[in-house]
């Protein structure tokens, strides 16, 4: 309540709520002061008719007024019907309008000069000449009219003379009645009664303060809430929420300015989506290999490209002991943050088994001297790992696990569930590096076989994901393994030119489509 009362009584600073009720009271008192003068107007013109009225039906009734020139024949005689008139006449208005002072003026005919007849005393009908200047205007000015200041038959300024043209059919003369009145209450009701006027005034200005501000309050307060929402939304903040504002315009604003803040509160999840996807696609980018080992005579070379901010493909090429060369690449199921995480699990279990089962002897009841049973029980143990402790989690991927010897070429190698790998020669493809076993992270306890083989001078051993040969264009049609075949065919002077070759291939075909999946390859050719 003090808020209201003290917002209520302020005119200054420039809120929505004080300018709606100035600019009511404004127009409250220019209202109040039109209808003071009209009603002054009105006052003055209806004391005029009414006085008008009762000389113009008394006088006839007068005593043989019915005679022409009757009142040049009266001069010099009583004349109580007029005083009685006079009573009669000054009784119609209070005592404040008006003043007991009776007069005709009179011109008996032509150019004659007029004549001022009045009571004396003693209601003896007296005259008097009145001078040409005194009543010049005097035939111009009619009936029913105040005399203006600018006429000699104006009185004093607080008087006015009202004529009254009493001139019958039968008179030759001409002859005005005229009655002196007050213009106190008519003309000076501002000037004489400052005191009562200014009060009335001020009474006004405080009711149509509170009258506007009650409805000014009513305007503006949904204007307010929205500013004030706006404001904290500029800031950042999203939480507004702008209460129901009925059926009007101001009501389908608030609505659609909860719709708006509902849409920005969803572009700041996405948003911040956005940013924490971002930094799980730097953090993947960590764990991929930062530098490809150099190995003389041998050529590298690696591409990956997401499908979303995240990744379940990953390839990996590193230094175990002895000089060999640990190569993976895998496919996660699935896409988003839940396979890039499980992605970054299978690499990081990869790596320490691969160190801790191909150094030296093998760990447990292993035969030290079986080469094929340490890359399986590489695969082995990260499959037991993914099974037992996310088997719930229903994700599984598929991995091709090899490990390199660059001195002599061979390669032993899992293939667990994953797309072929593939050696090409100077006459194209010469192996298929097939499944030796089930994709890992299903069950337990899986067996996986090991294979080998050797890369000669100048093959080349080309891995890939499903996304190269799943790859769709616009017409939903795939880019199947038949057209990598085709361009494995094709000779390449590197590793990093087959790569290139195929992933223009694959992004011609296509086109304006979104990618589906992820495209992840991996080549490593021996040069000498």
């Amino acid at each position: 309540m003090t808020n209201h009362t003290k917002e209520c009584l302020q005119f200054w600073k420039p809120t929505v709520a004080r300018k709606i009720t100035f600019y009511f009271t404004v127009f409250g008192l220019l209202v109040f002061y039109l209808t003071s003068v009209v009603y002054l107007i009105g006052a003055k013109k209806h004391l005029a008719e009414s006085l008008t009225r009762v000389v113009q039906g008394q006088v006839p009734r007068l005593p043989g007024n019915d005679k022409p020139d009757f009142w040049w024949q009266m001069a010099g005689k009583q004349q109580p019907e007029l005083g009685t008139l006079a009573q009669t006449l000054f009784s119609l208005a209070p005592e404040e309008f008006s003043e007991q002072e009776i007069a005709i003026y009179a011109r008996p005919s032509g150019e004659e000069p007029w004549q001022r007849l009045y009571l004396d005393s003693e209601e003896v009908l007296r005259s008097e000449p009145v001078s040409h200047e005194a009543v010049k205007k005097l035939a111009s000015i009619g009936n029913r009219h105040f005399v203006e200041s600018d006429s000699n038959l104006y009185v004093t300024k607080s008087k006015m003379a009202l004529l009254v043209d009493i001139t019958s059919p039968a008179d030759q003369g001409h002859y005005f009645f005229k009655a002196v009145v007050s213009r106190q209450g008519i003309m000076c009701l501002l000037g004489d009664k400052l005191a009562p006027f200014v009060g009335i005034s001020l009474l006004a200005l405080m009711i149509f303060r509170v009258i506007g501000y009650f409805f000014a309050r009513r305007l503006a307060k949904p204007v307010e809430i929205l500013s004030d929402a706006a404001a904290k939304v500029a800031e950042g903040d999203f939480s507004p929420q702008v209460p129901p504002m009925g059926k009007t315009e101001m009501g389908t604003l608030g609505k659609n300015f909860n719709k708006m803040i509902m849409g920005l509160r969803e572009w700041q999840r996405i948003k911040r989506m956005e940013i924490e996807l971002e930094k799980g696609r730097e953090i993947q980018q960590d764990f991929l290999p930062r530098v490809i080992p150099e190995i003389p005579n041998w050529n590298i070379a690696t591409s990956f490209y997401p499908a979303r901010e995240v990744s379940g493909d990953f390839y990996d090429v590193f230094d175990l002991p002895d000089g060999m060369l640990g190569l993976v690449i895998a496919d996660v199921c699935d896409k988003g943050v839940g396979s890039a995480l499980y992605m970054s699990l299978i690499r990081s279990l990869i790596r320490v088994y691969a160190e801790q089962y191909l150094a030296g002897p093998l760990p447990g009841d292993a035969t030290a001297g079986n080469a094929l049973s340490r890359e399986c029980e590489v695969v082995q143990k990260t499959n037991n790992y993914l099974a037992r402790h996310h088997g719930n989690d229903g994700m599984f991927a598929t991995l091709f696990f090899g490990v390199l010897d660059p001195t002599s070429g061979k390669l032993v190698y899992v293939n667990g569930g994953h797309e072929p790998l593939f050696v090409v020669g100077q006459d194209g493809v010469k192996a298929k590096l097939s499944p030796t076993g089930p994709a890992i992270g299903l069950m337990e306890d899986i067996d996986f076989k090991a294979s080998n083989m050797e890369l000669g001078p100048g093959d080349l051993l080309f891995g890939l994901t499903d996304g190269v040969t799943e790859a769709l264009n616009s017409a939903e049609e795939r880019f199947t393994r038949d057209r990598v075949l085709e361009l494995l065919a094709q000779p390449v002077a590197s590793a990093r030119e087959l790569l290139e070759r195929i992933q223009q291939q694959v992004f011609a075909f296509a086109g304006t489509a979104p990618r589906s999946d992820d495209l992840t390859m991996l080549a490593v050719q021996r040069v000498g």
